[in-house]
């Protein structure tokens, strides 16, 4: 190795302190002679760093979230023009095309977690609702094209075909390698060497809130990340209703990382509730139950959790603004990014509609 520096050092000073005269006290009766001691500046820096402690590795996962999600759509319009089936016909059949004006944010994280709002099925389906949405079981590739890589079944449509119809979505997830939860399943699963546990359930009841608080209990480890997803609130209403806060509030209390919201249709608020995060809701994605929505709205809500020496040290929030459809007049069931007075638009509407005094404190 090329010595760099170097600098002469007496040989008084280089010996030990417990044994020589100068310790003592005591006079030399001969000088003694300088001896040039060369250090290599390099090797002493690798050395220390060799003998510093390391610090802590950490791990860091980013999570997004997209709301409800129906592949398909009313059942007796499948064919009808503008339907979710006719357009997807009509542009090729392309399994990629719902997701792909995002996917450079969705596949960018660790793990994308949406709503399937209504069953992936052959089987007839109810007749005593005024909707009832139903996709073909091959459109669940187009989540595994989406980087969709979980979603919730917990939701007033997922029974829409009946058991039949449940379990032809299940299998047809699995086949396509896609996780879901809800309905009495959770996905537990490993992110960068994390357990992830999602949890899903279907309306804002408070009945319900004693099962969430068991479920999350259940699951909830010193180093694992829970997270719950609530199918409830009003349709059309920007405002989180109490319950909804009420149930979103003791998730958290009982050990859940983060709350996640679907079922009105548009977005709402999301509260930091100790240091956690209620995202009351994240509102319509790539929505085939709506040809004409009056509200485009959306969002892409992320997080990033990092853990250090196996506990979640920190956590961060931000929303990735975007509109349902490229097209204004006619959903094109292909949700885009927005930018510039857009994307400012729909983050006033989320601080609007989030909780008094916690703006500056949301992501």
């Amino acid at each position: 190795m090329k010595l760099r520096h170097s600098f002469v050092l007496s040989a008084a000073l280089r010996l030990s302190s417990g044994c020589t005269p100068v310790a003592e006290g005591k006079e030399l009766d001969q000088p003694v002679e300088a001896t040039e001691v060369v250090v290599d500046q390099e090797e002493a820096r690798a050395e220390l760093l060799q003998a510093a402690p390391a610090a802590p590795a950490v791990t860091t996962i980013t999570i997004s979230a997209i709301g409800d999600n129906t592949l398909g759509g009313p059942v007796g319009s499948e064919h009808a023009k503008g339907s979710f089936q006719h357009l997807h016909s009509s542009s090729g059949a392309d399994f990629a095309r719902p997701f792909s004006a995002v996917l450079k944010v969705l596949e960018a994280d660790d793990l994308t977690i949406g709503n399937l709002e209504g069953p992936l099925t052959d089987q007839g389906c109810r007749t005593d609702h005024t909707f009832a949405f139903r996709g073909e079981p091959a459109f669940a590739e187009m989540l595994k094209r989406g980087s969709v890589e979980v979603v919730s079944l917990a939701n007033n449509h997922a029974e829409d075909c009946g058991s039949k119809g449940v379990a032809d979505t299940r299998t047809a997830l699995q086949a396509h390698g896609v996780g879901h939860f809800g309905l009495g399943v959770a996905d537990v699963r490993t992110v960068r060497g994390i357990e992830v546990v999602n949890l899903g359930f279907t309306g804002g009841n408070l009945s319900v809130k004693r099962e969430v608080v068991e479920a999350i209990k259940a699951h909830r480890k010193p180093d694992n990340l829970v997270i719950v997803s609530f199918h409830w609130g009003i349709e059309g209403t920007t405002s989180f209703s109490s319950s909804q806060q009420t149930l979103g509030r003791a998730a958290i209390d009982a050990g859940a990382d983060l709350v996640l919201g679907h079922h009105p249709h548009v977005l709402q608020g999301i509260e930091n509730y100790k240091g956690k995060r209620i995202v009351y809701s994240l509102g319509n994605f790539v929505f085939g139950g709506n040809g004409q929505p009056s509200d485009l709205d959306t969002m892409i809500f992320r997080a990033r959790f990092s853990f250090s020496k196996g506990a979640l040290s920190r956590a961060g929030y931000e929303i990735v603004p975007a509109h349902i459809s490229g097209e204004k007049n006619q959903n094109d069931f292909r949700p885009v990014l927005v930018s510039g007075s857009e994307a400012e638009a729909i983050r006033a509407k989320v601080v609007q509609a989030s909780p008094l005094g916690e703006a500056a404190a949301i992501f």
